[in-house]
């Protein structure tokens, strides 16, 4: 053969070049893997009589790309109740090396204290892609933020690495109870105190944020008769609400509690000593007839039915008693001058009266000559349910598990563990319920086998014995909010089909997965 004459492809003659009589190929130019990497030639005989010949040049890939994010750094927002195993999608680092030197493997370099993420990998259309995983217990108050450096490996050696910084910030959950600055304080006052007088200030703290870290305090529901003689400010501040009897000692309980749903609360004892000694002993001597032989009645105490037997000092035999301060409660005299009965007749409902103020008034021709207050408390009986607002709720809700869910909340107008809820899903196992604060959370990923609406229902009961419960229909439109589209299993699908295949024939089934 004399020579060949090369059939040359587009921009063929930038790169290559064929020497006519010796067939010798030979660069003009740098080849780029990424840009070009293969090159047809068709060698023709210029004088005839031989074949022509197919001639396929190969570029061989180099390591010369790093891998590279799509941003420099992100930020994720992450709930210190994000339950362990939650993924949360990054980005995918992009190397435009071929598959030899491409994204081999993510790592966390920097920044993961206590080992509380990972990272897990899935190749999906032969890109390597990255989820952070919570792998440990979250806790705000212990640690709020985190400075993650990811990393992205390629298949060289040495291999060449890109690198995304991950902002973490660890979203407050009202996980954290009231706590006060001491257990227990004292405080020793005059007895001749005007009305008003601040006496001292409790001081607590929450580390949570926001309503979940705000502190509020009051007396504890279930009060001695002491309470009636002192006020407690929303803000802590105990002040003196009637005059102190001198030589007295007043023990009372204060709870402290933060505005979160549901509260949580913490209690601190307070006893104020009264200076001087009593001069004179009081008027009247009242024994409570109750369970706890305290001024305590239950809700439900029956109509008729005594609630205390009160005795007046012989130096106030001849004197008349009256009362004020709740109108469910009488007073008859008994057979004797000096002792009266305090009777039911009427109604209590503690949810609109948790408390009365009484007034014991002894007076003389008609003058008043003493005054006994007296604080009368109202305890709880579970006669409320559970209440939802509305018998049904349409919610959105993300399809992905990762996702944070949604809070559904009831109300109960009852007391203590006759108001504490806790919550329960029903009608299907796809969805998990917190059952203390009522977020509900896919418990796997919602694909399209669930539709685009999933209903349910959660149930709301009390602690009470027996319990009370209320149920809440719940629709859930599903959606693919903060998460990666839909993804064929193969990139490419193949099939043969015969030219007589009839109508209506099912060729090919293909598959598609949420990342």
């Amino acid at each position: 053969m004399d020579g060949i004459r090369q059939n040359k492809g587009p921009k063929f003659a930038y790169f290559l070049k064929v020497d006519d009589r010796s067939g010798e190929i030979s660069t003009v130019a740098l080849l780029d893997y990424e840009k070009r990497n293969q090159f047809h030639i068709i060698a023709i005989p210029i004088k005839g009589g031989g074949e022509n010949r197919e001639i396929l040049v190969e570029v061989e890939d180099e390591n010369d790309n790093s891998p590279v994010f799509p941003d420099d750094r992100i930020k994720l927002e992450i709930s210190e109740f994000a339950r362990v195993g939650s993924e949360y999608a990054l980005p995918t680092a992009v190397d435009h090396d071929g598959p030899k030197f491409t994204v081999q493997k993510y790592r966390i370099a920097q920044g993961n204290v206590n080992n509380v993420f990972k990272i897990t990998t899935r190749k999906l259309n032969d890109i390597l892609t990255a989820n952070l995983v919570v792998n440990g217990q979250l806790d705000r108050e212990y640690r709020d933020k985190y400075e993650l450096i990811i990393e992205a490996i390629d298949g060289g050696k040495p291999a060449k690495i890109g690198s995304l910084r991950v902002a973490i910030e660890i979203l407050d959950a009202n996980d954290n109870a009231p706590l006060f600055s001491q257990p227990r304080y004292t405080a020793d006052v005059r007895a001749n105190l005007s009305i008003g007088t601040t006496i001292l200030t409790i001081k607590a703290t929450d580390s949570d944020l926001g309503d979940n870290g705000k502190v509020r305090f009051r007396f504890q529901r279930i009060s001695t008769p002491s309470t009636a003689l002192f006020s407690l400010s929303s803000s802590g501040i105990l002040s003196t609400a009637a005059h102190l009897e001198p030589g007295s000692v007043h023990d009372l309980v204060v709870t402290a509690y933060d505005a979160g749903q549901p509260s949580l609360e913490a209690t601190a004892f307070v006893t104020v000593t009264v200076q001087g000694s009593s001069l004179s002993s009081s008027a009247l001597d009242i024994i409570w007839l109750t369970e706890t032989s305290t001024a305590h009645l239950l809700e439900n105490v029956t109509l008729g039915g005594i609630a205390a037997r009160i005795f007046m000092n012989d130096e106030h035999s001849n004197s008349e008693l009256s009362l004020s301060g709740c109108p469910s409660l009488c007073l008859q005299q008994s057979d004797s001058r000096s002792v009266y009965l305090l009777l039911i007749c009427g109604q209590f409902d503690r949810e609109t009266h948790s408390e009365y103020h009484l007034k014991f008034m002894v007076k003389q021709h008609g003058e008043q000559i003493f005054e006994h207050p007296v604080l009368l408390t109202i305890g709880d009986v579970n006669d409320h349910a559970p209440s939802w607002g509305e018998s049904r709720v349409h919610i959105t809700l993300n399809r992905n598990v990762a996702s944070p869910g949604k809070s559904l909340v009831a109300t109960d107008l009852d007391a203590g563990m006759n108001g504490r809820i806790r919550y329960s899903i029903l009608g299907t196992d796809a969805i998990g319920v917190d059952p203390d604060t009522g977020r509900i959370y896919p418990i796997r990923d919602l694909d399209c086998s669930y539709g685009n609406e999933l209903r349910f229902k959660i149930r709301a009961e009390d602690g009470g014995k027996p319990g009370l419960s209320s149920d809440l229909e719940v629709i859930a439109d599903l959606v693919d909010a903060n998460t990666k589209p839909p993804v064929f299993e193969k990139g490419l699908y193949e099939v043969e089909v015969k030219e007589d295949t009839e109508k209506g024939t099912c060729l090919i089934k293909v598959r598609f997965i949420f990342v």
